[in-house]
């Protein structure tokens, strides 16, 4: 299983049906028809706990009071109040229904470690987040039985919503960029082992459930990238390795006898 994350309309289709698996941005993306004609499954990005306020729904939520604080490590980006029934009308009535009627086969799902965080942080003020987190992906589910679903770590979250879900996804189980040094680093030996760990939970409580992980390395290193996909294949995933921006394509590179 080949796939790839990208969230840019500059790819070619072309260049994106090589992937089996794909997930865009849900409106800035290339034409999905000629994806979608070589059977390819195609995801769309959601956040399931914050909003941009460059976002065409931002103003709206906001007026509800359903709009928190702004994300530190993202400017112009709000964690919203997930345990709303705003943001769940939202999500469910009209930014999951708009992305399947343009032809996405799937969701995304972000950013869901966000409830856990949450609540730990303010343990009143946040009470029921993650109980609200799950609520949400399993109306999706029920909603959209035939999606697929993809959910980015929310390891907490796993007992309650392994079942409904189809691919999990581990990101920076090996490596990744940090922001302020500007410079691509390996995880401690202990990070590592505790997230191969968790998604190996997550599999034992659904044994349908897909293994993916996104690592971040420089893509001139091609010997570098080849180790990573050599390492979370042997792990039992199915790996991607890009630039954290997330704007284009990171083919991987062939190995010295020439094949994948």
């Amino acid at each position: 299983m080949r796939w790839a994350v990208c969230y840019s309309d500059r790819p070619e289709c072309a260049e994106l049906a090589r992937y089996e698996l794909v997930v865009l941005d849900a409106v800035h993306h290339p034409p999905l028809a000629p994806i979608r004609e070589r059977r390819r499954t195609v995801l769309a990005y959601l956040s399931l706990t914050e909003m941009g306020e460059a976002h065409a729904a931002f103003a709206d939520l906001k007026a509800t009071g359903a709009v928190l604080d702004e994300h530190p490590g993202w400017s112009g980006t709000h964690y919203v109040d997930f345990r709303r029934p705003e943001w769940s009308r939202l999500v469910l009535d009209r930014l999951i229904p708009e992305a399947l009627a343009a032809g996405f086969t799937g969701m995304f799902l972000d950013t869901l470690d966000d409830a856990a965080f949450l609540e730990a942080r303010d343990p009143v003020a946040y009470r029921g987040m993650q109980e609200a987190a799950v609520t949400l992906v399993r109306a999706i589910r029920k909603a959209h039985p035939g999606a697929v679903l993809m959910v980015n770590r929310g390891y907490t979250l796993m007992p309650q919503i392994a079942d409904a879900i189809d691919i999990l996804l581990g990101e920076s189980v090996i490596t990744t960029f940090d922001s302020k040094t500007k410079r691509y680093g390996r995880m401690s030996a202990a990070d590592v082992a505790w997230q191969v760990d968790q998604l190996r939970r997550a599999r034992a409580l659904n044994p349908a459930l897909q293994l993916y992980t996104l690592d971040y390395w420089d893509p001139a290193d091609l010997e570098g990238l080849r180790t990573l996909y050599a390492q979370q294949r042997a792990n039992g995933f199915h790996p991607y390795v890009s630039t954290p921006m997330l704007d284009r394509i990171v083919d991987e590179p062939p190995s010295a006898e020439g094949g994948r």
